[in-house]
C-alpha cells in the first residue's frame, strides 16, 4: 500500500484551523473504496492511499473506529477538540463530525468504516445506549491486555475482508458485532440508562437534527410532552447544561465547520442557520466564539498563508 505522510497541527492556532480554497472542502464524503465504489463497511490500513484528501479538515456520513498500535506526536482533530495520537489508542469518529488527522509516517494501525445500515444490519436492535458511548468516548488510551484484545478483532476482521467467500459478508457482521461489544465493554465512559437519561437522549437526538430550525427550549419540550420546566432540570442535573447551553453549542460548532468554506458569505451562512439577520449572527459568533465573524474567518484563512 501507498503511504501518506501528515504534517502536525499548529498548537498555538487549534481554535481556528484553515484549509484550501474550495467548496469541496467540507463536501461530506461517502463510504468508498480506491475505485469509488459504494460500500456498508471496509478495514483499511491506516497507511492506506484515501479516496479524498483528509489531510485538509473533512466530514462524512459514515462510523470510523481507529486502532492506533504506535504513535508519536500527531494529533487528531475531532469536532475541533484536539486528541494525542498516541501508542496504543482507540478513537472513534462519528458520521457528520469534523475530523482532520495529523501523523508521521512511523504511526499506524487499522481502521473500521461502516456506515449506519451495516451497524443495524449488524446489531439487532441498535441500542441508543451504543451511540451515546461511542460519541461520549472519542479518545481512549488503552491498556496493554485491552489493546492485544482489540488488535486481534480488528486483525481477524481485516484478513476476512480481504478473503474470498459466498458468505463473507454474513461472518463480517457477526465478527464485527463481537468486536463492537468487545469494544463497548472496553470504553471507559458508560451510558447508564434511565428514564431520566432517556428524556436527555430524546432532547439530544431532536436538538442535532433541528437546531438549524428549532431556537426555543419550549417548542422541544412540547414536542417532547414535557414542561419546559421539566426539561431545564433534567439536563441541568444530569449533564450540568441547559438545554439552551447545548443548542448554542450544536450551532456554534456548525458555524465553525460552515466557516471553513471560505466563499460562503456570513450572510449565506447566516441565512442557511435560519438567523433573524445578520446582524444577531454576528452577535452570536461573537458571544459564543469570542470574536467577530470576520476575525474568526481572517484567522481561519490566515493560519496556512
Amino acid at each position: 500500500m501507498q503511504k501518506v505522510q501528515y504534517g502536525f497541527f499548529n498548537k498555538n492556532q487549534l481554535d481556528c484551523i484553515s484549509f484550501p480554497n474550495t467548496k469541496e472542502l467540507m463536501k461530506i464524503q461517502e463510504l468508498q473504496n480506491a475505485n469509488h465504489d459504494h460500500l456498508s463497511f471496509q478495514m483499511i490500513e491506516i497507511e492506506h492511499k484515501p479516496v479524498y484528501d483528509f489531510t485538509s479538515i473533512h466530514r462524512h456520513d459514515y462510523f470510523e473506529i481507529i486502532l492506533f498500535e504506535k504513535g508519536g506526536t500527531g494529533s487528531q482533530l475531532i469536532d475541533f477538540q484536539e486528541y494525542p495520537i498516541s501508542e496504543k489508542s482507540l478513537y472513534v469518529v462519528m458520521p457528520n463530525q469534523v475530523h482532520l488527522m495529523k501523523r508521521k509516517r512511523e504511526e499506524n494501525g487499522i481502521i473500521i468504516q461502516f456506515t449506519k445500515e451495516f451497524l443495524q444490519a449488524s446489531l439487532l436492535p441498535v441500542q441508543n445506549d451504543f451511540m451515546k458511548m461511542l460519541r461520549k468516548n472519542p479518545y481512549t488510551q488503552l491498556n496493554l491486555e485491552h489493546f492485544d484484545l482489540l488488535y486481534n478483532g480488528f486483525t481477524q476482521l481485516k484478513e476476512l475482508y480481504f478473503s474470498g467467500g459466498e458468505y463473507k459478508m454474513h461472518q463480517i457482521r457477526h465478527l464485527f458485532a463481537y468486536v463492537f461489544f468487545q469494544i463497548l465493554d472496553i470504553l471507559p465512559q458508560k451510558a447508564e440508562s434511565s428514564k431520566h437519561d432517556a428524556l436527555i437522549d430524546r432532547f439530544i437526538d431532536m436538538a442535532e437534527s433541528n437546531f438549524k430550525q428549532m431556537r426555543l427550549v419550549a417548542e422541544y419540550a412540547k414536542m417532547l410532552n414535557v414542561s419546559l420546566s421539566k426539561l431545564n432540570s433534567e439536563l441541568k442535573e444530569k449533564m450540568g447544561k441547559t438545554p439552551l447551553q447545548i443548542i448554542h453549542e450544536l450551532l456554534a460548532l456548525e458555524i465553525k465547520s460552515m466557516l471553513l468554506v471560505e466563499d460562503l458569505t456570513h450572510k449565506e451562512i447566516s441565512y442557511q442557520l435560519n438567523f433573524d439577520s445578520q446582524s444577531s449572527y454576528s452577535r452570536f459568533v461573537q458571544k459564543h466564539l469570542g470574536c467577530k465573524p470576520s476575525e474568526l474567518k481572517e484567522q481561519l484563512l490566515n493560519i496556512h498563508s
